[in-house]
């Protein structure tokens, strides 16, 4: 085309583009002969086939079997525990017992996953321990819970051909679409297992499955398909942020759309008043705001109703959340502590108790730093009577000693003069450690493990030139007054030296074999982190009455809802943000579309089978070549528009711009912000983005294969096809696509499924790069 004629032709081709397809951005289908009664200057007098007519449900229905056989294949191989299944298990056995826990993540998918073992009968009396555990021999259901979740696998292939279906893409490029997201490693390794990524996946897809279904009928507002594709797209958005908060980037893809939209329905040009305006901004802001936010808070309704008692995650939480839960420590023994009383410490985020014994450290650790060579103070996950400590005044005073001499006699003393005696917030104090005698101690010593942080010890009692090193502050958190008394299980405390400013600390690194596998427990010198909390969980010799037990439930104070889901997420965010433990296989998001490394799973030494998380390298390698070709096609035709040079047809044009674009900011939006988060990273953080970059390829096939659109476009995933390729180039090229990606998905087949053990020439052979960490390598 000469840059003589262009502004006359592209006016035309523009008003073409607008009778063949309504102005759209999610959805931009061209026009759908077979449906309106039009048939284009390709296909006029040309009756296509009773096979060819009825193609796009025979597509449909290949990509569901497929994805159902590659998802259940052997799903009873291994009888293990596999990798996450070590929580996401055991957080449904806990929903089952009513057990209170702890997660990062929000509850819905934990809930789906528990709500399948409801049905089959489990009753959560298996805890997923550790990797490895044997199904069979603990009477766990494993086949019928992994099945469960399989089925949101299995949906995501016939997901993705439905969304490109719907979105106006040929029946060639649909199923080309589902059929790589059906042979991809790492979704089948996801889509079989006890996890909550592709349940999260599912409603994800299903969420803008529902968009374009309601944007196709934007010509048609208000009706009762309308709203039911607004409504269903805003409901699907709220299950998908309700299983991960990595949803909350989907809501950020459809709102981008939908600000899009709006922006075109308030032009004047466009006949549409204010009120209208105002309509349509206040049905989107209910549907994809208010309804989303709704769901959020009723599934934690939910899972505050259902879990009930006491259990694993009661220590995250405020005493106040604590005395909720029946059979909660807080409800049953909160005490007030009393100097002379013989106490035990907990360490409230990993659970451990600070105790000590004759056991030294060693003189040289293995960094050849030099220790003090003084008794140990480490931090053990079961409680003994090492773990005992005698609190008392950091001032001696003959008073006090007449006093705990009358105590060790067993005399009765009357309770207001062991009142006088409470430990309150601030006070001074000294902690003898009951079984040897000695004082719990800090000084100017590197630590073990910590060189930054101080170690931590005991003194002799007679030592009185370093007696200032061992008196300690109690501050007990969120305490109002100097008055308020420390508690058992109810006070979070820190245990704060007063001359060298330190925290009691630990965490969860554990110790060389002199430490016996115990935590390190150092001074910390950030005193006021929230790690630094620890509690008092029972005074030795110490429980209440049956009267003393009536007193304290009539003591508790109601929490309501509202101020328990608020505290919830604040702890949800903060430990999210905390995740930054260095983990053997986490990756960072720079080489996730390049397959550069994957995840092991689980492995098994005399079978030398293994699972090792990573995607198909052909077909993600194929997709990051398909990105590009997308970026740099849309950067030359703007060009080229710029210079009034027509090279693209306009419908062509217009869907590339739009419909491929929208899928395009999908994989952008659902990657780029993982480069600003700060904590441990995983190859299956990018599993949406995958599946993004596959419906990109799929896109760019029917871009250099297809140009006449109304012919093979599809106005529905079920509508009647007029042409499947245009010639048999595109056979070809579709052909080399599914071979390639097929194949490659069955090369890495036994890592993926686990069932076969590989020698080792077979390992390095799939080793084709040299970042892959598979085991069995020699």
């Amino acid at each position: 085309m000469s840059i003589d004629e262009p502004q006359l032709t592209r006016r035309q081709v523009k008003e073409a583009g607008k009778q063949a397809v309504p102005e759209a951005s999610a959805s931009d289908a061209p026009g759908d002969s077979s449906e309106d009664g039009k048939q284009s200057k390709h296909s006029k007098g040309v009756a296509p086939s009773w096979f060819v007519k009825n193609s796009s449900s025979y597509a449909f229905t290949l990509v569901a079997v497929l994805s159902f056989v590659t998802r259940y294949w052997k799903i009873w191989d291994p009888a293990q525990v596999v990798f996450d299944e070590v929580h996401f298990g055991k957080f449904a056995s806990y929903y089952l017992r009513q057990e209170y826990h702890f997660d990062i993540h929000p509850p819905l998918a934990k809930m789906v996953i528990a709500l399948g073992g409801w049905l089959v009968g489990y009753d959560g009396h298996f805890l997923f321990e550790k990797i490895g555990m044997d199904y069979m021999s603990n009477g766990v259901p494993y086949i019928l819970l992994r099945g469960w979740v399989a089925m949101f696998g299995f949906a995501l292939p016939p997901l993705v051909y439905m969304i490109m279906a719907e979105s106006g893409y040929s029946v060639a490029a649909s199923l080309l679409a589902g059929v790589l997201v059906t042979f991809d490693n790492a979704l089948v390794t996801q889509g079989r297992l006890i996890l909550l990524d592709n349940i999260m996946i599912f409603f994800m897809l299903a969420a803008i499955y529902s968009y374009v279904r309601f944007f196709k009928l934007r010509y048609k507002a208000f009706g009762t398909q309308w709203w039911t594709w607004l409504l269903s797209t805003g409901a699907m958005l709220g299950c998908a942020v309700s299983c991960k908060m990595v949803g909350l980037l989907t809501m950020m893809l459809i709102g981008s759309a939908v600000l899009y939209d709006l922006w075109r329905i308030i032009d004047i040009r466009r006949g549409t008043t204010m009120a209208q305006f105002t309509q349509h901004f206040m049905a989107r802001a209910f549907a994809l705001l208010a309804v989303p936010f709704a769901l959020y808070i009723s599934f934690f309704y939910v899972h505050f109703a259902v879990l009930t008692s006491s259990g694993p995650g009661d220590a995250y939480h405020t005493a106040k959340f604590q005395m909720q839960l029946l059979n909660n420590p807080m409800r049953q023994s909160s005490f007030d502590v009393h100097f002379g009383d013989e106490i035990q410490f907990r360490h409230r985020d990993t659970g451990v108790y600070m105790e000590s014994s004759a056991d030294r450290y060693p003189l040289r650790y293995a960094d050849q730093r030099v220790s003090s060579q003084g008794p140990q103070v480490t931090g053990a996950k079961k409680r003994s009577d090492n773990a005992y400590w005698r609190i008392k005044p950091a001032q001696a005073s003959d008073e006090f000693a007449q006093f705990m001499a009358r105590k060790q006699a067993g005399e009765a003393i009357p309770a207001e003069e062991t009142d006088r005696w409470a430990v309150h917030n601030l006070d001074l104090v000294q902690l003898e450690h009951v079984s040897t005698g000695m004082n719990l101690r800090t000084h100017d010593v590197a630590s073990p493990m910590t060189a930054t942080n101080m170690e931590i010890t005991t003194l002799a009692l007679n030592d009185t030139a370093k007696a200032a090193d061992t008196v300690w502050q109690i501050k007990i958190d969120r305490a109002n007054t100097n008055a308020t008394r420390l508690q058992t299980s109810a006070s979070f405390i820190r245990i704060v030296s007063q001359k060298h400013g330190v925290a009691v600390w630990t965490h969860t690194k554990a110790l060389p074999d002199w430490g016996h596998k115990h935590q390190e427990i150092n001074g910390n010198k950030k005193p006021n982190e929230k790690s630094t909390l620890w509690t008092v969980p029972r005074i030795r010799g110490r429980s209440a009455s049956a009267e003393e037990l009536a007193a304290m439930t009539k003591k508790i104070v109601k929490m309501g809802f509202l101020a328990k889901f608020a505290e919830l997420q604040g702890l949800m965010f903060r430990h999210n943000n905390a995740l930054t433990t260095v983990h053997p296989f986490q990756s960072t998001p720079i080489t996730w579309p390049f397959m550069v490394r994957g995840i092991s799973f689980w492995t098994d030494k005399d079978s030398r089978r293994q699972i090792y998380l990573m995607g198909n390298p052909v077909g993600w390698w194929i997709s990051d070549v398909a990105l590009l070709m997308y970026g740099a096609t849309m950067v030359s035709i703007a060009l080229l528009t710029r210079r009034n040079v027509e090279v693209v047809d306009g419908i062509v044009q217009r869907h590339m711009l739009r419909s491929t674009g929208f899928i395009v900011a999908a994989w952008v939006l659902h990657y780029a912000p993982f480069f600003l988060m700060g904590r441990s990273l995983f190859l299956h953080h990018y599993l949406p983005s995958s599946i993004f970059a596959y419906m990109t390829l799929a896109a760019v096939f029917q871009f250099a294969s297809i140009m006449d659109y109304p012919r093979f476009a599809l106005k529905h995933w079920h509508s009647n096809v007029r042409a499947l390729v245009p010639s048999g180039v595109s056979v070809v090229g579709f052909g080399i696509l599914v071979t390639a990606q097929v194949a490659c998905f069955m090369y890495f087949a036994p890592l993926t499924y686990g069932t076969t053990g590989l020698s080792v020439d077979e390992i390095h052979s799939r080793r084709w790069l040299s970042s892959y960490d598979l085991h069995f390598q020699t």
